[in-house]
C-alpha cells in the first residue's frame, strides 16, 4: 500500500513541478510579447529535442525486447497517442505520463494562442486560457465517471485527455507564486500538508473502493494538486542546501529522464536472470540494491553520452539563430 501511494504521489508532484517549471516558461515567453510565429516553434522545439530522442531510443528498445511477445499497433506510440483516451496498453506502459505531458505541451500553446489573439497578451486571458484546459480535462474526467463507471488506476489516472488538469495546477502555482506574500506562506505549508495528509488517507484505501469512488476518480487528483501547489510555493526559494547535498541533486535532475525510461528495462532483464521467490527478504534486498545500481550507472552514462551533447547542439542552435 505504501508503496502504491507514494508512486501515485510521485508521479502528480512530477506533473505540478513540470507545469511550474515548463509551463511557467511558457507564462513569461507569453508575455514577453515574442511573436506567435516565433515563440510556438521556439518552445515546442526546445521541448521535443529535450524529450523525443530519448523516448524514440527506449521505444525501439521496447520493441526490441517483447519483439516475440507480440506486439500493440505501434503507430499511436509514435505520436504520443497510446493513452489519449484509452488505457495504455502492457507495452511501453510506463510512458503514460510522458505521453500526458507531451500531449499537453502541444495541445496548452495552441489553447494561450487563442486566447491572446482574441484578449490580448495579458495575464488574465493566460488565465483564461489556463481555466478553459483545467475545466476541459476535469469535465470530461466527470463525464467518463458518470457514464461508463471506468476504474481509478488504469482507466482515469493514465487516461491523457483526464488529467490535463495536473500539469494545469503547476502553471497556475507559477502565476501564482508572482502574487503571494512572504506572510502568507507559513499558511501555505500548514495548509498544503494538510490537505496532503487528507489525501494520502483516501489513497491508503483499497483499491476496489477507490474504483469504485466517484470522489476518488474525480476531484481527489485536484486535491493533490493543490496540497503540492502549495507546498511549492512554499518552498520555492527557500531550500538551500550543502553543496555536496545540492550536487547530488542536480546530478539526480539531470538523470531523471532517464531513469524515468531505463527503469522498466532493466526489471525485466533482472527478472529474467535472477527469479525471486516471494518471502526471501535477501534476495529481494540485493535485487533492488542491484536494480538501483544499475539504473543510476545507466541514466548517467545516458546523459553524458547521449542527451548532453543533443541539448549542447540544441542550445548552440537557439544561439546561433537569436
Amino acid at each position: 500500500m505504501f508503496a502504491n501511494v507514494t508512486a501515485v504521489l510521485g508521479v502528480e508532484i512530477f506533473f505540478v513541478l513540470s507545469g511550474f517549471l515548463v509551463g511557467g516558461m511558457l507564462f513569461e515567453q507569453f508575455k514577453s510579447e515574442t511573436p506567435w510565429q516565433t515563440l510556438l516553434p521556439s518552445f515546442w522545439s526546445r521541448r521535443w529535442i529535450r524529450t523525443l530522442p530519448n523516448y524514440y531510443l527506449f521505444l525501439g528498445l521496447n520493441i526490441f525486447i517483447f519483439r516475440h511477445s507480440g506486439l500493440p499497433p505501434l503507430a499511436p506510440y509514435f505520436a504520443f497517442l497510446q493513452n489519449f483516451a484509452s488505457p495504455v496498453p502492457a507495452f511501453f506502459s510506463e510512458s503514460w505520463s510522458l505521453a500526458i505531458e507531451e500531449l499537453f505541451y502541444f495541445f496548452f500553446p495552441l489553447v494561450v494562442m487563442a486566447f491572446g489573439r482574441a484578449r490580448g497578451r495579458s495575464t488574465r486571458a493566460f488565465l483564461a486560457a489556463g481555466a478553459f484546459v483545467f475545466l476541459l480535462s476535469l469535465a470530461t474526467r466527470i463525464g467518463a465517471v458518470i457514464l461508463f463507471e471506468p476504474p481509478m488506476e488504469a482507466g482515469i489516472r493514465k487516461v491523457a485527455i483526464f488529467r490535463f488538469d495536473a500539469i494545469m495546477a503547476g502553471v497556475f502555482a507559477y502565476v501564482a507564486l508572482k502574487w503571494i506574500r512572504p506572510g502568507h506562506r507559513p499558511a501555505l505549508l500548514i495548509a498544503g500538508l494538510a490537505i496532503l495528509a487528507f489525501s494520502v488517507a483516501i489513497l491508503t484505501r483499497p483499491q476496489a473502493e477507490l474504483d469504485h469512488s466517484f470522489f476518488a476518480r474525480t476531484l481527489l487528483f485536484n486535491v493533490v494538486h493543490l496540497s503540492i501547489a502549495m507546498l511549492v510555493v512554499w518552498g520555492f526559494g527557500r531550500v538551500d542546501l550543502p553543496a555536496m547535498a545540492g550536487g547530488g541533486v542536480t546530478a539526480l535532475s539531470k538523470w531523471s529522464y532517464s531513469l524515468y525510461l531505463v527503469n522498466w528495462p532493466v526489471i525485466i532483464v533482472i527478472h529474467s536472470c535472477w527469479r525471486l521467490e516471494p518471502g526471501i527478504g535477501l534476495a529481494t534486498a540485493v535485487s533492488a540494491a542491484l536494480y538501483g545500481g544499475i539504473c543510476l550507472v545507466l541514466a548517467a552514462g545516458l546523459y553524458r553520452y547521449f542527451e548532453r551533447p543533443i541539448l549542447g547542439w540544441r542550445d548552440r542552435r537557439i544561439l546561433a539563430t537569436a
